[in-house]
């Protein structure tokens, strides 16, 4: 036998294309990190907005002068430093029974392919 020293040009190649296969299966997983931290901020963003102005509507309380479903709507581009997200606030008097009315708050993002909402109810 001879005694080899390095490496033939066949096991570098072979090498080689072991590490690319290693680095494809790694970017693929990167991609997969960016698109789900992505959606979460989406989602942590359009809570907080919901949030917020469901606390705002809670605090203006109960409003004996609202008769039938009012919707406050606040489209794309209108939520001061949100331009992606869309918010559409509904007070339904009366609802589940008389003297409660339900609060929803929906915000949306991605041209209204993904939403939060949250509700509460308000009593006399």
């Amino acid at each position: 036998m001879r005694n080899r020293q390095g490496l033939t040009l066949v096991e570098v190649v072979i090498a080689m294309g072991l590490v690319s296969l290693a680095l494809l299966a790694l970017s693929g997983l990167a991609t997969v990190s960016w698109k789900g931290a992505a959606t979460g901020r989406h989602l942590t963003t359009a809570t907080v907005l919901a949030q917020e102005k469901l606390e705002a509507l809670t605090l203006a309380g109960y409003n004996p002068t609202i008769l039938s479903k009012v919707e406050i709507d606040e489209p794309y581009e209108s939520l001061p430093d949100f331009p992606l997200y869309s918010r559409v606030s509904t007070i339904e008097p009366s609802n589940p029974i008389v003297g409660l009315q339900t609060l929803t708050v929906r915000v949306s993002w991605a041209d209204d392919s993904h939403a939060v909402s949250f509700s509460t109810l308000l009593a006399e």
